[in-house]
């Protein structure tokens, strides 16, 4: 799970709230991005991911402003080669460059998204499955909500992303528990995040075989609650682990496994000294947070038939990591040196589907100096823009939304 067109926004959000990035994410500098800005930001973002050997990914995208953002978004990926689920965004985004005026309504986002589904994007040899992103599940009402289920089932959406029981942000609308009593639930739901969810709606996930993915440095940074990835998985639930927001985290996998892994230890280790222990043992291990990262995330979208681990049978996507580089020599423990030393340079090849994007350390047909001049062109436009929007009546209009803000 990330957002990958915030690409070009790198580092603006490391200190930031749910509440700032709802603000300023979501209601100021989406308003900025043209087309280009997209096609850029998702490129990028792609390459990046295979880069750091993440061969598949879910695009959770919510900057879809018009049809040719839709479509630069989705070329974007295509373009990168990598395999993935692209969830179109059913969201209400500001149009043109005033985040205050009507935003874009929900059947022209519904016709796009059928404009789109029927498209070549989605033919077998793009490797980019179709998937959608509904509104904000925890700020809708529930028969919309069932709505926008209801469409993305009947265009046969692989994947569906909600972003759900965040923590404290979550003002006891239950929604796992309000779709599981609608019978709406089923294995095609990926819920994302999820540090607030109860033990009822774990159960009911689990059963209905809906996948999980946990966002460690979000959830960690932004109030969200401990994140829930051990737990869930404990409760029977497909379980992977995501990036999220790459305005703010790194496209690796790497640093998401070891918050994840030292976090939830943290977690086992605070019970065992609330009742005067300390452990024998530490757990989780690196192996089972390994798993998570690659055939947990797998079986989260329904896919560990074909991707998440080494098999006859499976696709060929593959990487090679150096045991030869500075932070990894000696590799005594190749498990235990991924998890907890490696690092995207040290990924030597990565392989999609038989096919080689990474070889020798580089990224091949890329032309690296001259993406990254238009990147750098399109975050200097895009944040000179943002930062002469007076951010004062946006937040007015947000605060409801957030009412457990202290």
């Amino acid at each position: 799970h990330r957002h990958v067109w915030q690409t070009q926004l790198r580092s603006v959000a490391a200190d930031w709230s749910l509440f700032d990035y709802f603000v300023r994410m979501r209601m100021i500098y989406s308003a900025f991005y043209a087309p280009d800005d997209v096609w850029l930001g998702n490129h990028i973002g792609a390459l990046e991911a295979l880069n750091a050997g993440v061969t598949t990914m879910v695009d959770h995208c919510h900057i879809l402003n018009s049809t040719d953002h839709a479509d630069a978004a989705l070329k974007g990926l295509i373009d990168a080669g990598g395999r993935g689920v692209f969830c179109y965004g059913l969201f209400g985004n500001p149009r043109g460059h005033d985040p205050l005026v009507a935003e874009i309504a929900p059947d022209w986002l519904a016709a796009d998204i059928r404009r789109l589904r029927a498209g070549p994007g989605f033919s077998g040899q793009n490797r980019i499955l179709f998937g959608m992103a509904p509104a904000e599940a925890e700020a809708t009402p529930l028969p919309h909500l069932l709505g926008e289920l209801q469409l993305a089932r009947e265009l046969g959406a692989h994947s569906i992303s909600l972003h759900v029981a965040m923590g404290g942000y979550d003002q006891g609308h239950r929604v796992v528990q309000q779709l599981a009593d609608a019978g709406a639930l089923g294995p095609d739901l990926l819920f994302v995040h999820g540090a607030a969810l109860t033990t009822a709606e774990q159960a009911a996930i689990a059963e209905a075989g809906a996948g999980l993915s946990v966002t460690p440095e979000t959830e960690m940074q932004m109030g969200m609650g401990h994140p829930l990835a051990f737990i869930a998985q404990a409760a029977g639930i497909r379980t992977g682990l995501g990036i999220d927001i790459v305005s703010n985290y790194a496209g690796d996998m790497f640093r998401q496994m070891r918050l994840m892994l030292q976090a939830e230890r943290a977690r086992r280790n605070a019970a065992l000294e609330a009742r005067g222990g300390a452990p024998r043992q530490i757990t989780p291990t690196a192996r089972e947070v390994l798993r998570m990262a690659t055939l947990g995330g797998a079986e989260a979208l329904h896919l560990e038939d074909r991707i998440g681990s080494i098999a006859p049978g499976k696709r060929a996507d593959l990487i090679l990591v150096r045991t030869d580089t500075i932070n990894m020599c000696p590799t005594l423990d190749a498990v235990a040196a991924i998890v907890l030393n490696a690092a995207p340079s040290d990924i030597d090849m990565v392989m999609v589907d038989g096919r080689v994007l990474k070889r020798d350390g580089a990224l091949t047909g890329a032309d690296w100096p001259d993406l990254a001049r238009r990147l750098q062109a399109s975050a200097m436009r895009i944040t000179a823009a943002a930062d002469r929007v007076d951010r004062g009546p946006i937040e007015a209009m947000a605060a409801p939304l957030f009412a457990n803000l202290t």
